[in-house]
């Protein structure tokens, strides 16, 4: 016998062999006719990170048993929902056995206007002993609304430009925020320079210091840097010589009455500076010790500096 004949017996006797295999492990499938499909959910009324559940109630002929690996895998999506959990239960009534599936889908992603979103046809096995039933469930389909969009489309000449919020003018907002923040400035700067605290060579390049302020700095600075049995003196000197640039002339006890002459706002601390000058001349003319303190010419001084500042 010939090489190719030899070939050609071969090659029959393996097809035969592969046709019986094919056969063997085929299993037959049962038409579709001996099976009852029925799926419901609610279409309408979702928004983003809603839960809409999907029951499907198939029924087939007795004994057959839901092939798991045919479902949807958890987490698995469908556009803008995925599959978050699945329930199955199965039970026999008179010739036929009624499957019930529940799918939890969640819906994750919104556009901005309402729209219906499908889900993904199924394809159900059921299988008993060596026969293969499919279950065909058409997909169900939800109308999610737009309330919180988690995806926004280009404005494009379809889109509804009526939807977009109107321009406002905040050139007035703007003005009167202009407006009041040099308001706030001027007003800080006027209550820093009323109360001293500007720097003294700040404020000397707007204006020369009036008497009893440069007399309240004087004892500050006394305060930090002079001797401490000097102090005294040193405030009481400073304090006097701005009553005395003040009133014009050189002062004592018995002509402290000139200080008010013309400086009405000093009156309010009349009966203080007469019992400064009582208690400084009798420091200064008369060898005794005066009852007065550092504080307390801190604190007249910056109250006559107050006064002169009205």
């Amino acid at each position: 016998m010939k090489l190719p004949h030899i070939l050609s017996v071969l090659l029959i006797l393996l097809s035969a062999t592969s046709l019986q295999v094919s056969a063997a492990d085929t299993k037959p499938v049962v038409p579709v006719q001996n099976v009852s499909v029925q799926s419901t959910m609610q279409e309408i009324g979702y928004q983003v990170g809603d839960v809409a559940r999907q029951t499907i109630i198939i029924r087939t002929p007795e004994g057959y048993v839901l092939d798991e690996t045919s479902l949807p895998n958890i987490g698995k999506s469908a556009a803008s929902i995925e599959l978050r959990d699945a329930q199955w239960s199965a039970q026999n009534t008179g010739n036929e056995t009624v499957h019930t599936i529940i799918l939890d889908w969640q819906i994750f992603r919104v556009m901005q206007e309402t729209r219906a979103y499908k889900l993904k046809s199924l394809d159900l096995q059921f299988r008993l002993a060596d026969k293969v039933l499919i279950a065909h469930v058409k997909p169900a389909q939800m109308s999610v609304a737009s309330i919180l969009p988690t995806a926004m489309k280009k404005l494009t000449a379809e889109t509804n430009a009526d939807v977009l919020p109107k321009a406002r003018n905040t050139q007035a907002l703007i003005k009167t925020l202009i407006m009041a923040l040099l308001g706030l400035l001027i007003s800080s700067l006027y209550f820093a320079w009323r109360f001293d605290w500007l720097p003294a060579k700040l404020t000397a390049l707007f204006s020369a210091p009036k008497p009893f302020r440069r007399a309240y700095r004087d004892i500050q600075s006394l305060k930090k840097n002079a001797d401490a049995s000097t102090q005294l003196s040193h405030a009481m000197r400073a304090l006097r010589r701005a009553c005395d640039a003040t009133a014009g002339t050189t002062l004592s006890a018995e002509r402290v009455a000139l200080l008010f002459n013309g400086n009405d706002q000093l009156t309010a601390k009349r009966t203080e500076i007469e019992s400064f000058y009582a208690g400084s001349e009798r420091a200064f003319f008369a060898g005794g010790v005066s009852d007065l303190t550092m504080e307390q010419l801190k604190q007249l001084s910056r109250q006559l500096m107050l006064l002169e500042a009205k």
